[in-house]
């Protein structure tokens, strides 16, 4: 699938083996053969440049509810990776799986775990993002992740080395840990992930977590840039349950923009919002993606329960500028049975795609269909994101 610099040396090498042979051009003429013509040999010189690729997928916000983690309840722990089951090949195939873990992965032990208004999961929460869902760029800057201690970041953060994702930004063990930018390099192109939230629902050292605007977020913007062919920026922003970005998203956007990143994944109003291509004034074209919703929670209203599965790809061809390109969205239905039953009692937790939870959206919410949620879906994040089904 990926291009390789091995690619660029074979074809020196094949190149080189031609010499003995164009040597020898009297020879050919003495057999009849015809010499190789300016046009053809021109043609061998340049070959099409080498395409260098790197696919994204993104999942919004995994809130696991007390339901969440009755049914991840095992002999021995928890474990999460079920609920994916359904989706997991929508996504499998992507070299970064982004997921913002809105909870703190620290509790260990079971009255350690918490829930709504402050949410603790167990630590193994962020081992089963990484290991049986998949996630590999990881979102840490969100109003939840100070819910409790900065020793509870700093578990969170523990955990996670050992899973070694790819990315991992948005709240740090020390000063030092927060002024680094996350760089991976995939088929060449290196890719920088930064994270910021708006507002945390506690106080919080001043490393612990990544604050929106001032000037970590502007020296940040510019280090990447610098040290990166292609900048992705988590922001943890916009109005709960709203499907509109507000004025403080645009204003981001605007200086998102100016710095040069080129894709935006909005978290935090737990609902889609639009998606859209903003031309930066270098020429370039940055995705924006206000909010990709949730996707791993037991809040009700169906337009929680609507998510997508944010899809792009990081492209270069040859010595050009890295673009965005092919952004999809696969729209998912957080499925679980609430008719009927309280909400402690709520089960039967799965993630489906949209295209096969017709029947389970028709049985919870009457009147509304697949269709319906497509068409929803395609409506809110608007003309330029090609949905799938």
């Amino acid at each position: 699938m990926h291009a390789h610099p091995l690619g660029s040396l074979a074809r020196r090498s094949a190149a080189l083996l031609l010499l003995p042979a164009l040597a020898l051009g009297g020879c050919a003429q003495a057999t009849g053969e015809a010499p190789a013509s300016p046009a053809a040999a021109s043609d061998t010189a340049s070959a099409a440049p080498v395409e260098q690729r790197v696919t994204v997928s993104a999942m919004g916000d995994m809130l696991p509810h007390a339901p969440v983690h009755a049914e991840a309840r095992t002999a021995d722990g928890y474990s999460y990776g079920q609920y994916f089951d359904a989706i997991r090949p929508r996504y499998a195939d992507a070299d970064l799986v982004f997921c913002n873990e809105e909870v703190l992965a620290s509790a260990t032990s079971v009255d350690q775990v918490k829930t709504y208004p402050r949410f603790r999961a167990p630590v193994q929460f962020a081992d089963s993002l990484g290991r049986e869902v998949g996630c590999n760029a990881i979102n840490l800057a969100n109003n939840h992740m100070a819910d409790y201690e900065q020793s509870d970041i700093d578990r969170t953060r523990a955990e996670w080395d050992t899973l070694q994702p790819r990315l991992i930004s948005g709240a740090s063990r020390s000063a030092a840990e927060q002024q680094q930018i996350a760089v991976t390099e995939i088929d060449g192109i290196r890719v920088a992930q930064l994270s910021y939230t708006t507002q945390s629902n506690q106080g919080h050292t001043d490393f612990g977590l990544n604050m929106a605007g001032g000037p970590l977020m502007a020296d940040q913007l510019a280090r990447a840039r610098q040290e990166a062919d292609v900048v992705m920026v988590s922001m943890h922003w916009g109005t709960e349950d709203s499907t509109t970005p507000d004025d403080e998203q645009r204003r981001y956007v605007q200086q998102l923009s100016d710095a040069g990143v080129d894709v935006v994944i909005g978290t935090g109003p737990h609902v889609l919002q639009p998606a859209e291509y903003v031309t930066r004034a270098d020429g370039g074209r940055m995705l924006v993606w206000y909010s990709i919703g949730n996707m791993l929670s037991t809040q009700m209203p169906v337009n929680n329960r609507t998510g997508v599965i944010a899809r792009w790809s990081f492209v270069r061809d040859g010595d050009a500028a890295v673009r965005v390109e092919d952004a999809t969205a696969i729209p998912t239905f957080m499925d679980f049975v609430s008719r009927g039953v309280s909400l402690a009692n709520r089960h039967s937790l799965r993630i489906l795609p949209m295209a096969e939870a017709g029947d389970r959206v028709a049985a919870e919410f009457p009147g509304e269909t697949a269709d319906s949620r497509f068409a929803f879906v395609t409506q809110t994040l608007g003309g330029q994101i090609t949905v799938q089904r």
